[in-house]
């Protein structure tokens, strides 16, 4: 079977991870499939290096943009001779022909409270993921949440799949899924995110310069190099010092995948204030890391961090954010020692999210979809 991958959004970050970590593993256990997956051009060499050593997986540039009206027209092309295509996000051409399964991460595109988009975006996406429904010989959901969202405001489709992304697991200083303890963490709390309205980064920053947070603790947030047109201006928000003329908030973008894991071995603080996720990754990864965790408690978060020790807290309660970021910087700072055992416990919960799990979990997909 040939199987074409549509690889070209968020390459090297978000969905761009999941490709990067599940593409491979899949051409590995199917090595009688011939896999292309379509990469931007720019972003072929990442590509070629992430695939390296699959002979039977390769890159193909495609200067398609995603989200583009040239694409409902010229995509097909490179699906002539693929058995199955499988979009790793829900943007499909209207008219596509031929069988295809697709991954649905959020619902974001009918949401405008949280994603500002033209009416004309809204109304094509809705469209769009009428067609998935319809059309798709399987629909693969990242969690639980995604897929009710997804049956709210679009309907059943033929085949639903919950399919959970992965994380990786990573030696962050002390061994296998071994954690350095708090007390000889840097004094940072750490905020992994996209530069989204829907991120909540206005409400998080006014929380941050309203708590008594001692001197010594700094916020640090990590985004994505690459802004699309629905991106807010971080740089903006974080500007606007505080009573005492600083807001100690450091802003990191474009860090390569080592410097990411590094901060989150050093940080002892994640937040995750978001209005709304699909998944959550950073959640997962900060668990994993031994961080103690804060964190929203909308869409799929608590669901992805079932059973572990986190603090959930309304991502629209300023005052509790103000409480619950004052309180985690207090618990470090005392040096509690009941705090490392818990968060020992986090990393096993956040165990089961496992790259190998979620390609084998789509391999299966893929399966039933071509004998279909």
């Amino acid at each position: 079977m040939k199987l074409l991958v549509d690889a070209r959004t968020g390459w090297g970050h978000g969905i761009g991870r999941v490709i990067a970590n599940t593409v491979p593993q899949i051409a590995r256990l199917r090595p009688d499939w011939r896999i292309e997956a379509l990469v931007p051009p720019d972003k072929a060499e990442a590509a070629g290096a992430a695939f390296a050593g699959v002979p039977n997986l390769s890159p193909l540039p495609c200067p398609i943009a995603p989200f583009s009206l040239g694409e409902q027209a010229r995509l097909q092309a490179y699906a002539r001779d693929a058995d199955l295509t499988w979009f790793t996000n829900y943007w499909v051409p209207l008219a596509w022909r031929g069988p295809f399964v697709a991954t649905v991460h959020d619902m974001l595109h009918l949401l405008p409270h949280y994603l500002p988009a033209s009416p004309l975006k809204r109304a094509l996406s809705r469209r769009t993921f009428a067609k998935v429904r319809q059309d798709a010989r399987a629909v693969m959901f990242v969690s639980r949440f995604t897929q009710a969202e997804f049956h709210r405001l679009i309907g059943a489709p033929r085949q639903g799949v919950v399919v959970p992304n992965g994380a990786d697991h990573l030696d962050y200083g002390f061994g296998e899924n071994g954690h350095r303890p708090l007390a000889a963490r840097t004094r940072r709390l750490i905020v992994v995110a996209a530069s989204k309205q829907h991120k909540n980064f206005a409400l998080l920053f006014d929380a941050w310069r309203r708590a008594r947070a001692p001197g010594h603790w700094t916020l640090t947030v990590v985004s994505a190099q690459e802004e699309i047109i629905s991106s807010i201006d971080l740089t903006a928000l974080a500007g606007q010092d505080g009573p005492d003329g600083t807001a100690r908030i450091e802003i990191r973008r474009g860090i390569s995948n080592a410097e990411l894991a590094a901060l989150y071995a050093d940080s002892a603080i994640l937040l995750m204030p978001s209005l709304y996720e699909g998944f959550g990754l950073p959640l997962i990864e900060g668990m994993l890391a031994g961080a103690l965790c804060v964190s929203s408690s909308a869409g799929s978060l608590v669901e992805v961090a079932q059973g572990g020790f986190v603090q959930f807290v309304n991502g629209t309660d300023r005052e509790g954010w103000v409480a619950a970021i004052e309180q985690s910087c207090a618990m470090v700072d005392r040096g509690e020692p009941d705090l490392d055992p818990l968060l020992r416990h986090n990393i096993a919960c956040a165990g089961r999210f496992r790259w190998e799990r979620t390609a084998r979990d789509v391999t299966t997909v893929l399966e039933s979809a071509a004998a279909a």
